[in-house]
């Protein structure tokens, strides 16, 4: 009895603290794009320099998700800063110490580590509503997209994320859910580190290339593959590029539009 009284006590004071989340700064462009995507961002009044979102808005930068200008941002008087563990341990601290309510968020490791942290991003700001509604969207496009990729043949799947060196998505990563959930195989499965060779990906011979537009290094990239007139994806026509903005920053939504192009660029 005890304990359940406690755990009503607890969301009761967790609620109330929602409802007075006013003034949200993100540390993070997914955690920003989160923000936009339950409904949250007339409570957003700072942000990096990466979220581009936001900066069209007019919303004040803050620096970066590395480099933050703690002083700017006390200024601000946030009622929640919003940061993932790539913020440095010291500028949390300091602005502990400050008095600030500082969130330390998981970089998702799956789609399903994405939408439970969408729907904690949305909690934690009084967004709860819409965040359902999102999430339950999401997963249902994700759902369609898994049951039809059953009925494709299994591929081997190269999926680049960085050139000089070459970049591979790995295991244990939101990005490798892209692969799984189409029924292909992570050419980098098993792997510890993301770093390839030209000439491993070569002998992998994949069916499929898919290459992330990051920084405009990703045609440069498709151009080089292309080259390589004896590897299976090349023969088929299937080097592929594939959005940054929606393949690499987890939300929900970012998720199902980049499932949906894998899945396109495998069923071809």
């Amino acid at each position: 009895m005890k304990i359940k009284i406690l755990v009503v006590l607890l969301l009761a004071g967790f609620s109330v603290f929602a409802q007075n989340v006013n003034r949200v700064i993100s540390l993070a462009p997914s955690i920003t794009e989160n923000i936009y995507l339950v409904g949250g961002k007339d409570k957003l009044v700072g942000c990096t320099s990466y979220c581009m979102l936001a900066l069209n808005d007019g919303i004040e930068e803050i620096g970066s998700t590395v480099d933050v200008n703690v002083e700017k941002i006390f200024a601000l008087k946030p009622d929640l800063v919003l940061t993932m563990k790539l913020t440095k341990p010291q500028d949390i601290a300091t602005l502990e110490k400050l008095g600030l309510r500082v969130e330390v968020l998981e970089t998702p490791i799956s789609f399903d580590e994405i939408c439970e942290q969408t729907q904690q991003i949305a909690d934690l700001i009084g967004c709860e509503d819409q965040s359902t509604e999102v999430v339950a969207k999401a997963r249902k496009t994700v759902s369609e997209i898994q049951e039809k990729a059953k009925q494709l043949p299994s591929s081997k799947i190269f999926f680049q994320i960085g050139a000089n060196p070459v970049f591979s998505v790995l295991d244990n990563t939101f990005m490798n859910d892209f692969i799984r959930l189409c029924n292909a195989t992570n050419i980098a499965a098993g792997l510890t580190h993301g770093t390839l060779t030209r000439e491993s990906v070569l002998l992998k011979n994949p069916d499929v290339i898919i290459i992330a537009e990051m920084g405009g290094f990703g045609k440069e990239e498709q151009k080089v593959w292309n080259s390589y007139e004896g590897m299976e994806a090349v023969k088929n026509n299937k080097v592929y590029l594939i959005s940054s903005e929606t393949s690499c920053s987890p939300t929900p939504a970012n998720f199902a539009s980049a499932l949906k192009d894998v899945y396109r660029f495998i069923s071809e």
